[in-house]
């Protein structure tokens, strides 16, 4: 069971962090979208026509007439290795009276068989291109002229190269951010299937209910209206009662600390104090008298002047707002409330209670952390655990179950509470 998880949990985790998810994958957009920036250099290509012809000597015997293709081609070929040379780069951008840096490279083709050379060049700045280009078909030239002085050779710049048209950044930073939202989808949600995968926690009180064969009482949404947790706590009473068969005492404790157990005993009261019945609330939490927060009830006796005989049981009694309901505040200090609890004191009270009110709800802190809920688990006559969904691992939940089980309790079921 431990190991169990559906598909509606997963979909329940990212319903919960779906801000998470959309900042995620925001990130990643931005991210992504922003490397173009830094990272994608535009490349620039010209192309220069040069060409190049030998004169024939007035005087050129026929057998020179006759070679004087393929003496034109040998300086088409030689020309095209001169333009591939290392120090073209250079030579060209010292001619310009730019940074070599500018030029990418320089290439140079025969076009078909005629004495026609293309020469290319890749450059990042789309504004100098088109006369890197033209430059290197200069300097080709005049290299070209140099190495062949007789027959006088002439290379002539046939169509120059037109000027590049700059790239914007802005199609590659759409692409990139897409492709960067993609990438935040597809890992957030591996992420989230990986965490609730690895998470051992509380939820699905489904499969909680059957593997300890205990009935889920009632869930506590996290958001919603007032009269939508209302309507939670009215179907926990109604469950409540019956599981209870007849007995009218409860003992509400949270398995963690701060699943909201003092939440579901408040609200548990109040609903049946609204019933008609007149309900006593016992806060046993001396460390925090979260109840008095929730009710804002103020109270001139507390639990632990009862217990150490400063007041009746009577007089620790206040009424709340609420019509029905009373309360005893668990305000006050003590060494060892756990000690105060296990009394025949305590127990007195509780039996004394029961008798004057339809209903008597004990509310305990943390089981797992505190000893308070085991203690007095036996007096009550029904037990309610709170769970608190994603949060209370479900190992503490099963031993706690046990454990109160094992401290005479009458577990009825159990309260998950945020969903």
């Amino acid at each position: 069971m431990e190991l169990f998880v559906s598909f509606s949990e997963i979909l329940e985790y990212f319903k919960r962090s779906i801000l998470k998810f959309i900042i995620v994958v925001a990130v990643f957009g931005i991210v992504f979208g922003l490397m173009p920036l830094k990272f994608v250099q535009h490349e620039y290509t010209c192309d220069t026509t040069l060409i190049i012809s030998c004169e024939v000597p007035e005087d050129a015997q026929t057998d020179y007439r006759l070679q004087y293709t393929s003496i034109l081609n040998s300086r088409v070929q030689t020309a095209v290795v001169i333009a591939t040379g290392k120090d073209m780069i250079s030579q060209t951008a010292d001619k310009l009276g730019i940074d070599k840096s500018k030029i990418t490279s320089i290439g140079a083709v025969q076009v078909n068989t005629a004495p026609v050379v293309k020469i290319t060049i890749k450059s990042p700045d789309a504004a100098l291109a088109d006369r890197i280009a033209n430059t290197a078909a200069e300097v080709l030239g005049e290299k070209l002229t140099d190495a062949f002085p007789s027959p006088k050779l002439t290379a002539v710049i046939a169509d120059a190269a037109i000027p590049a048209k700059p790239q914007s950044n802005k199609s590659a930073m759409v692409k990139a951010g897409l492709l960067g939202l993609i990438m935040g989808f597809i890992v957030y949600v591996c992420y989230g299937i990986v965490v609730v995968l690895t998470d051992k926690t509380i939820r699905n009180s489904r499969y909680v209910s059957e593997a300890l064969n205990t009935p889920l009482l009632g869930t506590v949404p996290k958001k919603g209206s007032h009269e939508k947790k209302e309507d939670s706590f009215r179907k926990l009473r109604a469950a409540a009662v019956h599981c209870a068969s007849g007995k009218n005492s409860f003992l509400v404790t949270d398995v963690c600390e701060h699943n909201g157990a003092a939440a579901v005993a408040a609200g548990m009261a109040g609903v049946l104090a609204c019933s008609g019945k007149t309900t006593l609330l016992i806060d046993a939490d001396f460390r925090e008298n979260e109840i008095s927060k929730l009710l804002n009830a103020k109270s001139e006796h507390s639990l632990t002047d009862a217990l150490n005989g400063s007041c009746s049981a009577e007089q620790a009694v206040a009424q709340t707002s609420v019509k029905g309901l009373n309360l005893i505040s668990g305000s006050g200090s003590a060494e060892n409330p756990a000690d105060l609890l296990f009394s025949d004191t305590f127990s007195g009270l509780v039996q004394e209670l029961s008798k004057k009110f339809d209903y008597v709800i004990v509310h305990t802190p943390s089981e797992v952390k505190y000893p308070e809920a085991d203690n007095i688990a036996r007096l009550a006559g029904s037990v309610i655990m709170v769970a608190k969904y994603g949060s209370t691992p479900y190992h503490e939940f099963k031993d706690s179950f046990h454990r109160l089980n094992a401290s005479g309790g009458n577990t009825i079921g159990f309260v998950t509470t945020d969903i």
